[in-house]
């Protein structure tokens, strides 16, 4: 159909049924009103379970319930869509780590509790892992975006774990001597290790134990 045609035909159509062209204009124009945190949640959760690259749109859309060109008109691609939710989940997880902490008086207890939360985690074989960690593994050493957003990740983490060791170190807790920028390095490290130990094995006191020897660094 022509332009010219079409344009007659829709002129023809608002002026015999303009109360239906209004209402289906309103219609249309609502095809984008959606949660845009709860399709992002949604979408986390394919993210996690099937990682970036074997996540079709087709999965997209029907665990997200919108649909293609509403997909597309507000994320516009998979890859921009994917980066949105790495960007959700990092906020999500920071949170998370600033609540574990701040509930406890004695951060070194926070820490400990933070360690066991991921051993737990890792040691459920129905949990499907970190986002962050496994799409640092899959995507980081060919995708720069993802790669800054691990890495951002990680700065994120580690000035987390020093300030709740300065923490402790003010409240006597932790030796003067000890370098605290080097060891709050070492549990972010540790942390990101635990979580790809956990795709090697679930086994609870094998997590545990690396836990262990890492909090008995905290000194």
């Amino acid at each position: 159909m022509t332009r010219e045609v079409l344009s007659v035909k829709l002129r023809i159509f608002w002026n015999d049924h303009s109360r239906n062209y209004a209402s289906i204009r309103f219609i249309v124009g609502r095809h984008r009103q959606f949660d845009r945190n709860e399709v992002l949640d949604l979408a986390m959760r394919v993210f996690v379970e099937k990682g970036f690259e074997a996540t079709s749109i087709h999965d997209l859309i029907e665990a997200t319930g919108i649909n293609r060109a509403s997909l597309y008109d507000t994320f516009r691609d998979k890859e921009s869509l994917f980066l949105e939710v790495l960007d959700r989940y990092d906020n999500k997880m920071y949170a998370e780590l600033e609540e574990c902490l701040q509930s406890h008086s004695c951060k070194i207890d926070g820490l400990r509790e933070w360690f066991y939360r991921v051993v737990e985690q890792g040691s459920n074989r129905r949990h499907p892992g970190c986002l962050m960690v496994n799409s640092t593994i899959e995507r980081a050493l060919r995708d720069e975006d993802c790669a800054a957003r691990s890495a951002r990740n990680f700065r994120r983490s580690e000035e987390t774990y020093y300030q709740a060791l300065v923490d402790a170190q003010n409240a006597g807790q932790i030796s003067t001597e000890t370098n605290l920028r080097a060891l709050a390095r070492f549990i972010a490290g540790t942390i990101r290790g635990l979580r790809v130990a956990a795709k090697a094995t679930s086994d609870y006191q094998t997590l545990k134990d690396i836990a262990d020897i890492a909090l008995s660094n905290i000194r």
